[in-house]
């Protein structure tokens, strides 16, 4: 059977409707309890938010890295055509 004469199957995920969600909401305040679920909540915040900071502070740092090596470039650039002069 070729793939592309087959039935359309979904092979993706789709994001939950709102029957969905109620579901996973009760699986959790049954797992978890209804106390928890605000510690839950500011305790992945807290974690998005450590990564999200992370993650910019690498950007700059690497963007700071990539100045100086292009810094560098311009520093030894100028000694090259100076040097030639010289020979001549």
């Amino acid at each position: 059977m070729n793939p592309i004469s087959a039935p359309a199957v979904k092979l993706a995920i789709s994001m939950p409707g709102g029957s969905e969600l109620l579901l996973i909401l009760l699986i959790v305040i049954v797992v978890f309890g209804h106390s928890r679920i605000p510690a839950l909540g500011e305790a992945l915040g807290k974690g998005i938010r450590n990564f999200k900071k992370s993650m910019s502070k690498e950007e700059e740092a690497q963007k700071i890295a990539s100045e100086a090596a292009q810094n560098e470039e311009a520093k030894v650039e100028p000694q090259k055509t100076q040097d030639a002069n010289k020979v001549l």
